[in-house]
């Protein structure tokens, strides 16, 4: 990837980069003033939590708090005194219930629990990381303990009083490889494009998120549901080019984004919420006519 990657203008890299994080938002829609969280009770408060692993082995895990479950809810910011921790394999409150001295500790802390810190996904959240229009995002990223399977995310939200909600959990899928199309490949939109990855699980379930820089000038997104994980999924052209948009003739850069997914269990205390567990797995092509 990295010398098909190296081959291109730095403009075309950056556009497509551009792309990538636009499609991964976990949230959308929103209504646009932030509140505090200080002015709900935990019980009024809807939690929405993803942990994605990727080709690094490093864990993201994000969470978002509303007012609601529609895409109209507002955005909640923590007020002060409350916190949201995210570690991996062990809770939490393990860490903040320690017995004895804590700040002897703080290394140990430090590698495992996390503050998540807060960015804004109402602008580019690669190039800022304050809360500024109003959809506040909060995230953290840690590395799994070697030869642990599954990886086990957590998320406990700390409220004012040292109050914690109880911890929201997820065991990730296991990983997996993409073994076609291979990276760098120039492959025809007149054929249809076979996507198939190892290590299949029945239990989960696949997307695909797809980003193109064309040599139009042109830029696009697009995602796809694929279901149940079966190892494999015959791709049209319509399947992960705009029908509009692009000229049919050009030629575009292309990235795969493949996701397993799995559902986890979200604390009682929140009205209602999902905390999703993903496999992430990336690919860059070229296609042409």
């Amino acid at each position: 990837m990295g010398k098909f990657l190296n081959s291109l203008k730095k403009g075309a890299i950056l556009s497509l980069c551009g792309l990538i994080p636009g499609i991964l938002l976990s949230g959308c829609g929103g209504g646009s003033s932030p509140l505090p969280s200080g002015s709900f009770t935990t019980s009024t408060i809807y939690a929405y939590m993803t942990a994605v692993q990727n080709e690094s082995g490093n864990v993201t895990t994000t969470v978002q708090l509303r007012d609601g479950p529609a895409s109209t809810a507002n955005y909640l910011y923590l007020s002060s005194g409350e916190t949201l921790y995210s570690t991996l394999d062990i809770s939490p409150q393990q860490y903040l219930n320690f017995n004895g001295n804590l700040f002897g500790n703080t290394l140990l802390v430090s590698q495992h629990l996390k503050t998540m810190m807060s960015r804004d996904l109402y602008i580019d959240n690669s190039l800022f990381n304050q809360i500024v229009y109003g959809k506040p995002e909060y995230y953290a990223t840690d590395t799994p303990a070697s030869g642990v399977s599954p990886v086990r995310a957590y998320v406990d939200f700390e409220r004012s009083g040292n109050v914690m909600t109880g911890a929201s959990f997820i065991d990730l899928p296991g990983g997996f490889q993409i073994l076609n199309p291979a990276s760098a490949a120039t492959l025809s939109r007149a054929q249809p494009l076979t996507l198939n990855w190892n290590n299949v699980d029945a239990t989960t379930t696949m997307s695909l998120n797809i980003a193109g820089v064309c040599s139009d000038g042109n830029r696009y997104s697009m995602t796809r549901t694929i279901g149940a994980d079966t190892g494999t999924v015959t791709l049209n052209s319509a399947d992960y080019f705009p029908a509009t948009g692009v000229s049919a003739s050009a030629n575009c850069l292309t990235a795969f984004m493949l996701r397993r997914m799995r559902i986890g269990s979200v604390s009682s205390q929140f009205a209602f919420g999902s905390f999703t567990g993903v496999q992430q797995r990336t690919v860059q092509f070229t296609t042409n006519p």
